[in-house]
This record gives structure tokens, C-alpha cells and sequence, in this order.
């Protein structure tokens, strides 16, 4: 065997590993804490306001850095820019559990580096896999759900055991092998020089408007930041609403497990199926159909427990089918990394803004009414104009067409 050969498959086995161990890092860090707020609190003295906000500071920092990224990899490149955003999340991770205050600067750079890893995994697999997008789509997306499920899962027994700060500690294995992974392809001799380069612009007989012109990018947008404000919705009231329908809070929060359970199949099937079609309104239906049948039967008056599972199951599928469509359509309705870097920025930017203040709406619609059905109501309207901005996306083959 030639070294060009030895190189060559050298070269796919740390691109797979970089693929994975990217997935492997866009929630892993975040997903571990709210388990573990209460033994937070009490090491620290938190006040009660602080606690929501480790979950929406990284939010608000998605929000402002992902329209920053494509200026940065302009400038210094895909790669750089990636081995920065890691470094800064292994040091982040490592230090955030000695004080209070660290633990806030700490929560912004993790929002920030995750912001642009969010950004560049769709382009990393449309510039790495280009003939590939969806499997590998399906890849790092269901290595994300796995790793986010486990650490959620098991933070707060190895909590018990380890205590908190080196719970948190041990999770900053993943963006330190990571580094290392991403900096031995750099390394690596010719074959990842277009990502070691600063991007440039695609050349075309006129110039190429900006994103933000783009009624399509816009449409996706839409699809991104109404995906993202049903998840993070469900996410922090469903417990409360199984609740209502007279369940215990241990039991409410195994469901709520059950449901991010359910979403890992999702996380392959979706994208892996997306790349292999050239239409992908069938998928966008059916996801429309999922948040149908789950939001729906929240609003039964009684809730089984069999029912009550069957739509927590259901709702898993509903939000991680959203959330992997509208990752790979990033990939899949862009030409270039260029564009799909433009177009994520752009859809994550206002999507994260979108969710952060989908929770806080429905706490004020339930507030008002004091009953979950005008909740429901509501997101099923936001479910129905996510379609059909998925739909809008569907009817053309690139955003920048």
C-alpha cells in the first residue's frame, strides 16, 4: 500500500471522526446541567432568576454570534475558525465550575462556541461529503441526540457519586478530543487545504446578492426559528402539563426523557432519507402530522398513561424530525460552503431568538387563561406556518436561485 493511499484513507477516518465528534459537542455541555441545578444553587448561593438563564444565555449568544460566522471563515477559514470555537469550549467547560461568576462567563463563551459549531457542521459536511450530505447529515445529527440524551440522563446520578463540578469537568473530554481530531486534519497534507484557506466568494457572472435578500433563505429561516421555538416550548412545559393531567413530577420527567429518547431514530432516518430524494415535501407533511397527533392529544381532557406516552413518543419524532430537516436542508439547498454557511448563520441567528421566547409566551398564554388548550392552540399554529415555510423551501433546488 502506497503512503498516498495510507494518507488518502488516513484523511476519511479523522473527516468521519471531525463529522461525529462535532455532533458529539452542540449540546452535550448544556443538556447536563438543568438535572443538576438544585446541587448548583446550593454550592453557589444562585439566586432563583439565575437558574432559567443557563438555559437561555446560550440562546441569546446562538442568536448574536451564528450571523458572525460567515465573515469568520471569509477571513480565516473553516477550519480555524472551528479549532477556535473548540479551544474556547474546552476552556470554558473546564473552569465554569469554580465560582459564580465564573459559571456566567463560563455559560457565554460555551453559547458562543456553540453558536459557531452549529453554523459550520452543515458546512463542514457539504465541503468534506458533498455526494454524501444527507448520511453524514444523519451522522452527526444522531451522534448529537445520543450524546445529549446521555449526558441529560446521567448527569445528575454521576452527580451523586462525583459531585457537580467534576460531572461538568469530565464532559470537557469531548471538545478536547475534538481539538485534536480537528487539528490533526489540518495537519493533514493537501486534502483539507479548502478548508484550512479563508472561503471565497463563488465566482458567477453577477454578483451573488446577499442572503438576507433571498426570499427562499427567509422561508427556511422561518422553518429553522419556528422548529426551534416548538422544541424548546415543549421542552420546558411539557413536564408541567403532564403534571396537570395528574402525574407525578418523577413521572413527568421520565417522560420527558422518553421523549428525547424517541428522538434519536430521527436524528438518521430524516437526513438520511432528505438526501436521497429531490422533493422533500413528503418529509415536511409528515413532520406536520407528528406535532398534529402529539399537540392534539395534550389537549384531551384525560390523558392515560398509555396515551400519555404514545404522545410524548410521538412528540419526540415531531421536534427531532424539525430540528434534522431544517440541518440538512442548510446542506442541501445550498451549492456551496459559502452559501450554506450564509444561510445558517442567517436561519439560526433569528431561529434561537425566535425560541427564546416561545417558553415565556406560553407560560403568559396559560397565565391569561389559566388552561393549556390556548397553549396548545397556539403552537399547533406555529406547527402549520412551519410547514408551510418548509413547503416554500421545497419548490426550488437552491436558496440562491
Amino acid at each position: 500500500m502506497t503512503n498516498r493511499s495510507i494518507s488518502k484513507r488516513t484523511g476519511s477516518t479523522l473527516f468521519f471522526l471531525l463529522i461525529i465528534l462535532i455532533g458529539a459537542n452542540l449540546r452535550t455541555v448544556l443538556t447536563a446541567v438543568p438535572p443538576i441545578l438544585t446541587n448548583i444553587q446550593h454550592s453557589f448561593q444562585m439566586p432563583n432568576w439565575f437558574l432559567g438563564s443557563l438555559t437561555t444565555i446560550p440562546l441569546i449568544c446562538f442568536a448574536l454570534v451564528s450571523p458572525l460566522v460567515n465573515g469568520l471563515t471569509r477571513k480565516f477559514g473553516i477550519m480555524p475558525v472551528v479549532t477556535t470555537a473548540l479551544i474556547i469550549l474546552s476552556v470554558s467547560s473546564l473552569f465554569r465550575v469554580y465560582s459564580f461568576p465564573l459559571l456566567l462567563f463560563g455559560t457565554l463563551l460555551i453559547g458562543c462556541a456553540i453558536a459557531v459549531l452549529n453554523v459550520l457542521s452543515p458546512v463542514l459536511v457539504a465541503a468534506l461529503y458533498p455526494n454524501k450530505i444527507g448520511a453524514m447529515s444523519s451522522a452527526y445529527l444522531l451522534s448529537s441526540t445520543i450524546f445529549s440524551a446521555a449526558s441529560a440522563g446521567f448527569s445528575a446520578p454521576i452527580a451523586n457519586v462525583l459531585g457537580w463540578p467534576l460531572t461538568l469537568q469530565v464532559l470537557t473530554v469531548f471538545p478536547i478530543v475534538t481539538l485534536i481530531v480537528a487539528i490533526a486534519v489540518q495537519l493533514l497534507p493537501n486534502q483539507s487545504e479548502t478548508l484550512k484557506k479563508p472561503v471565497k466568494q463563488t465566482t458567477a457572472k453577477k454578483p451573488q446578492q446577499p442572503v438576507w435578500r433571498q426570499p427562499l433563505a427567509w422561508a427556511l429561516t422561518g422553518f429553522m426559528g419556528l422548529q426551534s421555538l416548538l422544541f424548546y416550548t415543549i421542552l420546558t412545559w411539557l413536564p408541567t402539563i403532564l403534571m396537570s393531567h395528574g402525574y407525578s413530577q418523577s413521572n413527568a420527567s421520565l417522560m420527558l426523557g422518553l421523549l428525547q429518547l424517541a428522538a434519536v431514530p430521527m436524528a438518521y432516518i430524516f437526513p438520511n432519507l432528505a438526501g436521497r430524494r429531490t422533493r422533500q415535501a413528503p418529509l415536511i407533511w409528515s413532520i406536520g402530522i407528528f406535532f398534529l397527533l402529539g399537540l392534539g392529544g395534550l389537549m384531551l381532557p384525560k390523558l392515560p398513561l398509555v396515551l400519555a406516552l404514545l404522545v410524548c413518543v410521538i412528540l419526540g419524532f415531531a421536534t427531532n424530525a424539525a430540528f434534522t430537516m431544517a440541518m440538512a436542508l442548510f446542506s442541501l439547498k445550498t451549492r456551496t460552503p459559502q452559501e450554506t454557511a450564509a444561510v445558517s448563520g442567517m436561519a439560526q441567528a433569528i431561529g434561537y431568538l425566535v425560541a427564546a421566547g416561545g417558553p415565556m409566551l406560553a407560560g403568559l398564554l396559560h397565565g391569561i387563561w389559566n388552561s393549556w388548550v390556548p397553549v396548545m392552540i397556539f403552537l399547533l399554529v406555529i406547527a402549520g406556518i412551519q410547514t408551510y415555510c418548509g413547503l416554500l423551501v421545497d419548490r426550488e433546488k437552491s436558496v440562491f436561485e
